[in-house]
């Protein structure tokens, strides 16, 4: 069993980023990222306006984990240094029961191949093993996305398989991974 107060509770900061909630404001800048060919590439994105973000995120509740009310918390991953938002990552909650969540991630374009993704993905499975007190954390990337499933693979998911024609990206069907990483396989690398 592990010894939850061995390690310090996480904090949703590193040293270049900070995960944060959402804010109305945010939205525009939201639309801008999920246009970006290189995130319409590998994900399953439908249009939306800026509006209909805004409106997303004035429903939503701050990300305090854990909240058995809940099944999706997003967060804005934003640069420490000059407080520039770079991406956002989600978490969504499979089965509170069974302690299974998923993660999904995209950094803007100009911030890729910097190590952010892999940064801001440890932050949040810090929240996912400390303070929501999951078991199991999944995460899907289309086979195509070769940058995704070596990022996944150099934080310890293990690929446990491919999903045929998983989702609907620009008019075809494409095969995902999908990955996991259970809760002592995170606190062994630790």
């Amino acid at each position: 069993m592990i010894d939850f107060a061995e390690h310090a509770p996480s904090q949703s900061e590193s040293g270049r980023l900070v995960l944060r909630d959402p804010y109305p404001e945010d939205a525009a800048t939201m639309v801008i990222w999920r246009n970006e060919a290189t995130v319409r590439a590998h994900q399953p994105l439908r249009t939306v306006t800026v509006d209909t973000i805004e409106q997303d995120l004035l429903r939503s509740q701050s990300n305090v984990l854990p909240d058995y009310n809940r099944e999706r918390f997003q967060w804005i991953i934003e640069k420490t240094e000059d407080r520039i938002p770079i991406g956002w990552i989600t978490l969504t909650i499979r089965s509170w029961e069974h302690e299974i969540g998923e993660i999904g991630y995209s950094i803007a374009t100009v911030f890729q191949g910097r190590g952010y993704g892999t940064e801001a993905i440890r932050l949040v499975l810090k929240k996912i093993f400390y303070e929501a007190r999951l078991y199991r954390v999944e995460a899907k990337c289309s086979v195509e996305n070769m940058a995704s499933s070596r990022l996944l693979e150099r934080l310890g998911f293990h690929r446990e398989g491919i999903m045929r024609e998983y989702f609907d990206i620009q008019g075809r069907r494409v095969d995902h991974y999908l990955y996991s990483l259970l809760r002592h396989e995170y606190f062994s690398k630790l």
